[in-house]
């Protein structure tokens, strides 16, 4: 799967980018913040984007969010700030921080079965709630 982070916390991004990869996935870029992360989304087309909401320079995961859904790229909140339910037309859902890896890798893997229309999705991580 090929997945963007966006996250201001290069730490916590190079982490996530260290386990998805380990698990065969492709991160194909990290970006910090609103702009990178369009720019991003519209040069690589990500199959997952994962979505802190507080970015570099003010910005918000929720702008990120509603500007890869019209782009149709799918998002998964990665935050310690969840928003609510209503946001079920912009994103699959959130993982809570702080993330386990377990937390990281299975929410990732219920995101892609969730995109394929899996008949029988793995079980939702503890830490991640779903929008739809």
């Amino acid at each position: 799967m090929k997945i963007l982070i966006v996250e201001d916390e290069a730490l916590v991004a190079m982490n996530m980018q260290d386990v998805l990869e380990a698990q065969g996935h492709q991160v194909i870029k990290i970006a910090d913040d609103e702009e990178s992360a369009i720019l991003a989304a519209i040069h690589y087309k990500p199959d997952l984007a994962l979505v802190d909401m507080r970015l570099s320079g003010g910005g918000c995961g929720l702008v990120v969010a509603r500007q890869m859904h019209d782009i149709g790229v799918a998002v998964l909140f990665a935050t310690g700030n969840c928003p609510g339910p209503d946001h079920g037309e912009i994103a699959l859902g959130c993982l809570h921080k702080p993330l386990s890896d377990n937390q990281l890798i299975a929410g990732v893997l219920v995101a892609n079965a969730l995109q394929n229309r899996s008949a029988n999705p793995p079980p939702i991580p503890a830490g991640m709630h779903l929008y739809r």
